[in-house]
């Protein structure tokens, strides 16, 4: 069966609720496509990587939550294989270029909330991942990058 959202503390839920209230509330002050070619790319881009990351992963090992599901995998082909949380990037792909078009201090306020949130999501899937996949995931961890190639 599958699982959309697998949440095992309030840490995890309150994570998952600042995630989505701040991709809501970009979505909601402004428009929610980019209207120059520049930040086009980076938001198709974004998209095809999204797309790209869902179906390396599998539907049934889906999970919105920051927990592992009792029953999943630990997926490293696809994006996987060169970063270990291409959902978070592409999210950033995909609303980065919201933030500048048109730019305003509530979304640059919003987006600052996300990518702290997303850090902070990172930090805490990391250990529930190691705590789950133990030495499978420490290996993995270091063939990859976190979030950004060369970067993080």
């Amino acid at each position: 069966m599958m699982k959309l959202l697998f949440i095992t503390n309030l840490k995890a839920f309150l994570l998952f609720i600042i995630q989505y209230l701040s991709l809501v509330l970009l979505i909601v002050t402004g428009p929610v496509f980019p209207s120059s070619s520049p930040l086009w790319i980076f938001y198709i881009a974004g998209w095809i990587l999204g797309i790209w990351s869902i179906l390396a992963m599998g539907i049934g090992n889906i999970n919105a939550g920051s927990d592992p599901l009792p029953e999943g995998k630990l997926i490293r082909r696809g994006p996987y294989a060169v970063i270990r949380h291409p959902m978070y990037a592409a999210i950033l792909l995909v609303f980065t270029p919201l933030l500048f078009d048109p730019f305003t201090i509530s979304r640059l306020f919003i987006m600052m909330v996300l990518i702290i949130n997303l850090l902070l999501k990172i930090r805490y899937e990391e250990k529930q991942m190691n705590l789950s996949y133990s030495n499978k995931y420490r290996e993995y961890s270091a063939g990859t990058w976190q979030l950004i190639p060369y970067v993080l």
